[in-house]
C-alpha cells in the first residue's frame, strides 16, 4: 500500500498520488475518479487519460439509479472505485493518440479487471462489439456474487452518458446504452430536450440524473448535486 500511493503538496493541499507504468515507465498519476486520471510527473506531465475497455459510473455527484440502489448509495460506490484506483500500481499501454478533447488514449489490462471483479465497474467497448472474453468473465463473476454496483440488481442496460437535444451537437441527439451482459454499446437516439436535474429513465430501468458539463462543478454546480 506505502508503496503505490505517493502524496504531493499542491496549493497547501495534500494531493493523493498512485504510481502507474506508463508504456513502461512508472509516472506518478492523480486518478480523477477510477476510469481517468492525470499525469503528474515525466515526459507526459500535464496530460490528461482516457481510459478504454471499461467504465465507473460518474462520481461528479449522485446521478445513477438502478433496481433497489438509490442514488447515493450508487455514488458511494463510484467513489470507491476511485479510491480503489489510486491505491493500486498499474500498467498501461498507449499508442498515444488522443481523442477530442486532447486526451490520451490508454487501455490499462489490469486495471479494468481489478475494477470489474471487485464490481466498481463494468465492461464497456464504444461500439457495438462485445468486450473481450476477460472481462466479460469478470464482469459475470461480479454478477454472480452481486458484488459492488450489482448487489442490488443487474439492469439489461447501463444509461452512462445523456445529451440534450437542444445542447447543439452534431449529428443525431443521443443517449448512451451499455449492456450488462456484452459490454457493447447502444445509441439510444432522441429529441428531447432536458433540464438540468431531470432523471432521464430507459425502459430497462436505468436511470441517470441530467447535469450539462458545464454545471457538474465548481460555483455553477447544480444543486441537486449536493456540496
Amino acid at each position: 500500500m506505502a508503496a503505490a500511493l505517493l502524496f504531493q503538496a499542491s496549493s497547501g493541499h495534500a494531493r493523493p498520488m498512485s504510481r502507474v507504468f506508463l508504456n513502461g515507465v512508472p509516472a506518478p498519476v492523480f486518478f480523477n475518479d477510477g476510469d481517468s486520471f492525470t499525469v503528474l510527473g515525466g515526459t507526459l506531465e500535464g496530460t490528461k487519460a482516457r481510459l478504454a475497455g471499461f467504465n465507473t459510473l460518474e462520481s461528479f455527484g449522485p446521478v445513477h439509479r438502478w433496481g433497489n440502489w438509490s442514488p447515493h448509495e450508487l455514488y458511494i460506490t463510484a467513489k470507491m472505485a476511485t479510491l480503489n484506483a489510486r491505491r493500486g500500481v498499474w500498467h498501461c499501454h498507449s499508442e498515444l493518440n488522443r481523442d477530442g478533447y486532447g486526451r490520451i488514449l490508454w487501455t490499462c489490462p489490469d486495471l479494468i479487471i481489478d475494477q470489474i471483479r471487485k464490481g466498481l465497474a463494468h465492461a464497456m467497448t464504444v461500439t457495438e462489439e462485445p468486450a473481450p472474453k476477460d472481462q466479460l468473465e469478470a464482469m459475470a463473476a461480479a454478477q454472480a456474487e452481486r458484488r459492488g454496483i450489482w448487489a442490488h440488481g443487474i439492469p439489461e442496460f447501463i444509461l452512462t452518458s445523456t445529451h440534450s437535444n437542444d445542447e447543439g451537437y452534431p449529428g443525431a441527439t443521443y443517449n448512451r446504452l451499455v449492456s450488462t451482459r456484452t459490454g457493447a454499446s447502444r445509441k439510444w437516439l432522441h429529441k428531447d430536450n432536458y433540464r438540468d436535474c431531470q432523471e432521464v429513465c430507459h425502459e430497462t430501468g436505468s436511470c441517470m440524473v441530467h447535469v450539462h458539463f458545464s454545471k457538474r462543478y465548481g460555483q455553477q454546480r447544480a444543486a441537486c448535486l449536493g456540496h
